[in-house]
């Protein structure tokens, strides 16, 4: 009887052991889950984040070579009213037409339309265009 009572209880001890263990793995599975789905987050968060600032800076760039544009083509002003103001013509295309002049990192061209008393100037960086036109009575 003794050694049934001795199987009985360790059988008992093996049960209690083995509902142990699956408990453990239970809460293993549970937080291994947690981990990932927090991982699958953050890695979510970091993506969102990194198109965001590269969308940015993207735009940023279009920016500022619009400003340099602009800059351009007022540079292209700025030369054709000198032609007209001193009667000179450096480069023989007429008073007031300045040839496709490379600048820095972009170009500028202007033209000038006598019958409308127009100056209209371009300037271009990274294929970023903008134009300026003025109409003038007298220089």
């Amino acid at each position: 009887m003794i050694g049934e009572l001795c199987r009985v209880s360790w059988v008992v001890c093996r049960e209690s052991d083995t509902r142990h263990k699956t408990q453990d793995a239970r809460r293993k599975g549970a937080v291994l889950i947690t981990v990932i789905i927090i991982l699958v987050f953050l890695t979510t968060l970091g993506m969102s984040l990194v198109a965001f600032l590269f969308s940015r800076a993207v735009y940023s760039q279009v920016q500022l070579d619009r400003l340099k544009a602009l800059y351009l083509a007022e540079a292209g002003l700025s030369k054709a009213i000198w032609e007209l103001r001193y009667d000179v013509d450096p480069d023989g295309d007429g008073q007031g037409n300045i040839p496709r002049t490379k600048l820095s990192d972009g170009r500028f061209w202007t033209r000038h339309n006598f019958q409308t008393s127009t100056l209209t100037s371009t300037g271009e960086v990274n294929k970023v265009r903008r134009i300026v036109q003025i109409k003038y009575s007298a220089i």
